[in-house]
């Protein structure tokens, strides 16, 4: 993904899965509804960089 030096207000999406970094709101990638769910999220890691559903 591309570097950005634009800080943002926006909370967190929540954790990674797999190595336990906050996400910041600025690495979303997609975010849609699921029927009777909670919406859902594909966010890039910070840290270590795969796509992933932060928790």
């Amino acid at each position: 993904m591309w570097d950005s030096d634009i800080e943002t207000t926006d909370p967190p999406l929540g954790k990674c899965p797999v190595c336990d970094v906050t996400i910041p709101a600025a690495n979303l990638v997609v975010a849609y509804d699921t029927a009777g769910d909670w919406p859902r999220m594909l966010a890039e890691c910070p840290d270590c960089a795969d796509a992933v559903n932060p928790v």
